[in-house]
């Protein structure tokens, strides 16, 4: 089956088409086109436009093609690292770990400085995928060096970075990697340092909300509410974070702190305030956090003879309206994206 595809967008339109109308001569011929080189190389598209069609890709799931397509992006741009760190994202995926190791090699050769948040985070995840493969003991602690220089030197290069809010990746992936290893500490200094470092203090909302976590589920509700707040008010900046499961960690520390304190009664407001950001923000699909609000308020009201004034019925009615308007956009979308040629 003779093809032409003339540009990267049109190849992941053409592959996302094929699958819905379950044409598997024709995904075979466009899997056949990516990878013949010679004529690969007619595929229109920069940089970008190659990594934006991968992503699209992976959002369906087809990440053997998201991996080719990509390959075809290296192939012309072979200094991009954002290529780089997709073919490691997506190869991990769909292809043998060995198979990958050529692409660390070439993205290491690039100078640091010109490495994207996904080459570092990609990079990461490659080896830690490939950490209890190591066969013996200096192995492992050579593969071990590797991934400690990787978020050492994320962390010495955030000025080149474009996006300021993507350097708490660097403390995430050296959080993952000593919670991995079983050292607390270091795991909780790591996400303690981001919320610290004039850096990133003010990008750091998913280091504080795992400190959050943490410490709520530790009891230390002061903890918790320290760095739920710090969470919240860097959402803006950030968007890495649920925000309404943000909010429901920092209602349930604040209440449970007060009720620690015995300060509830001159407080409760506070505590209101905090429950109803919750609600407003937890999406729909969130059923168990959304009850468990309910309840939370219904008993303080119970116990305080306070109302809250929280509208909940209102509030359903409302959230329900939002999901049947952005089904319907989603499908108008997905219509549009789909039958587009």
């Amino acid at each position: 089956m003779a093809i032409y595809i003339p540009s990267v967008d049109e190849a992941a339109k053409r592959i996302i088409n094929y699958y819905r109308d379950d044409s598997i001569d024709e995904l075979n011929a466009v899997s056949k086109y990516l990878e013949n080189n010679d004529v690969a190389k007619s595929i229109a598209g920069n940089g970008d436009e190659f990594h934006n069609a991968t992503v699209k890709l992976a959002k369906f799931g087809f990440y053997d093609f998201a991996y080719a397509l990509a390959k075809v992006g290296y192939a012309r741009y072979p200094r991009n690292t954002d290529l780089l760190g997709d073919l490691l994202c997506y190869g991990l995926h769909c292809k043998p770990l060995d198979e990958l190791q050529q692409w660390y090699t070439k993205l290491d050769k690039i100078n640091r400085r010109f490495w994207s948040w996904r080459a570092y985070q990609f990079s990461f995840d490659y080896w830690m995928e490939r950490l209890p493969y190591a066969e013996n003991d200096t192995e492992l602690h050579d593969w071990e060096r590797i991934i400690e220089e990787l978020f050492s030197s994320f962390k010495q290069n955030f000025q080149y970075l474009s996006d300021k809010s993507d350097c708490e990746k660097a403390y995430m992936m050296e959080f993952e990697y000593y919670n991995a290893k079983g050292d607390e500490a270091k795991a909780l200094a790591a996400l303690e340092a981001a919320t610290t470092n004039t850096q990133t203090a003010n990008k750091c909302a998913q280091c504080a909300l795992k400190l959050a976590d943490y410490y709520f589920g530790t009891g230390n509700y002061e903890k918790s509410y320290f760095y739920s707040s710090i969470a919240v008010n860097v959402k803006e900046d950030q968007a890495s974070i649920s925000l309404g499961y943000t909010y429901y960690i920092l209602a349930m520390s604040l209440e449970w702190k007060e009720r620690r304190n015995r300060s509830m009664a001159a407080n409760i407001k506070q505590v209101y305030s905090s429950y109803y950001s919750a609600y407003i923000h937890l999406e729909t699909d969130r059923i168990n956090l959304l009850d468990s609000v309910k309840k939370q308020v219904k008993q303080l009201e119970f116990e305080y003879g306070q109302p809250s004034g929280i509208p909940f019925d209102a509030l359903d009615k409302e959230k329900s309206g939002n999901i049947a308007e952005f089904l319907g956009g989603l499908n108008n979308l997905l219509h549009t994206t789909l039958s587009e040629e």
